[in-house]
């Protein structure tokens, strides 16, 4: 028995939709972790200003040695009354991929078709993915015009294909690029005609100049809204979102998520970053941080590299080789940036502004590694 259990018998075999879907490529530490100590990070959005002094002070007195409330009670009253809506309709997450996940999970039946408008942050196609549904695309790209045919194009895919799900991000990850309120409103209205649920991603609206606040459609029956708190309030580390929709849709993926999913910590932090002081903190420092990518697209445009429009604090840059530009910048120059490749932009990398005295190191070695020529009228400097 002994000589069959070690050679004869094998474990059990994963589902074979797994070997169809990748891994997928994020901001932030990858494979080169402890390679070297960075000296700034481009490659994600979160806030470079770092938490609110009363967010860390509620982290350093959480009790991680005591079980989160598993309905996140004192939490979700904290965003309730920050969002202006029930706290029925209030969820919290590990972070908005958790809730990604659990939404999908609730509503996405295999052999369902999901709809993601491009470019998108990549999980909500692998989300999709991972519960057996058809996943198509709509594709949003270029000035006001372009976006409102972008809008009637994806209302018309709804109205042919009546997918179960549809994702949209406003601002989108890959390009900046955020919807007016009334193209929402108007894909919101199509997707409630049909019976599609938008998952409307709000990760990035605290760094636009007119945020649209969340929910940007408070109370609408076909919007599950998600707000990342790693973002604008830097607390990529805690793993902590919100999702705020019609009290049905809540209670259906509250039903499909494990208990304690919301860490004490991340509890914490929601109470703490819904308070006044930590709201004044955000809009000082997204305000700071609009302004610096302002500046850096200004300098890098100067330099001869082509920043693409962006409603918030992050852009693509046109470098012609975004893979091989990303790597240099990190190997030579300890700078971390993301390459496009993995949006659809391989001649891009994307760039987070971050505070001065950082984004003055970035243009130098973007011109040394793409041989532009140095002049002293483009050169950054902090400020």
């Amino acid at each position: 028995m002994s000589s069959l259990r070690n050679s004869q018998l094998t474990p059990p075999a994963a589902r074979p939709a797994l070997a169809r879907i990748d891994p997928l490529i994020h901001g932030g530490p990858g494979e080169e972790t402890g390679f070297r100590v960075i000296r700034a990070d481009f490659s994600t959005g979160v806030n470079a200003f770092g938490p609110a002094p009363v967010v860390m002070d509620a982290l350093r007195n959480a009790d991680p040695a005591a079980y989160p409330d598993p309905q996140c009670r004192l939490a979700r009253d904290a965003a309730s009354r920050w969002t202006g809506r029930p706290a029925d309709e209030v969820l919290i997450g590990a972070g908005t991929v958790e809730l990604i996940y659990a939404a999908t999970q609730a509503f996405v039946r295999p052999g369902d078709l999901v709809l993601v408008v491009e470019p998108a942050f990549g999980e909500y196609r692998r989300a999709a993915r991972l519960a057996g549904a058809k996943v198509c695309a709509s594709h949003f790209a270029g000035g006001s015009a372009r976006r409102h045919g972008a809008v009637e194009d994806f209302c018309q895919t709804l109205l042919r294909h009546r997918p179960r799900m549809a994702f949209v991000g406003s601002p989108e990850s890959a390009t900046g690029a955020a919807l007016e309120p009334e193209l929402l409103t108007r894909m919101a209205d199509v997707c409630q005609l049909v019976g599609t649920l938008l998952v409307l991603d709000q990760a990035y609206d605290a760094f636009t100049r007119r945020p649209l606040g969340t929910p940007a459609l408070p109370g609408h029956a076909a919007v599950l809204h998600l707000r990342s708190l790693t973002k604008d309030h830097a607390l990529a580390g805690v793993r902590v979102g919100l999702a705020v929709g019609p009290g049905t849709v809540i209670e259906a993926v509250a039903r499909v998520r494990p208990p304690w999913t919301a860490s004490s910590l991340a509890q914490a932090a929601v109470i703490a970053a819904c308070a006044e002081p930590a709201q004044r903190h955000v809009q000082a420092t997204t305000a700071s941080l609009i302004e610096e990518a302002s500046r850096l697209a200004a300098v890098c445009a100067g330099a001869g590299i082509r920043p693409l429009p962006s409603a918030t604090h992050y852009f693509l840059l046109e470098v012609g080789d975004g893979d091989r530009v990303a790597r240099a910048l990190l190997h030579d120059h300890a700078l971390r940036v993301r390459s496009a490749v993995s949006f659809g932009f391989p001649s891009c990398i994307r760039v987070a502004a971050r505070r001065p005295e950082e984004n003055a190191l970035l243009v130098p070695a973007l011109r040394k590694i793409a041989s532009l020529p140095a002049t002293e009228n483009h050169r950054v400097e902090p400020h």
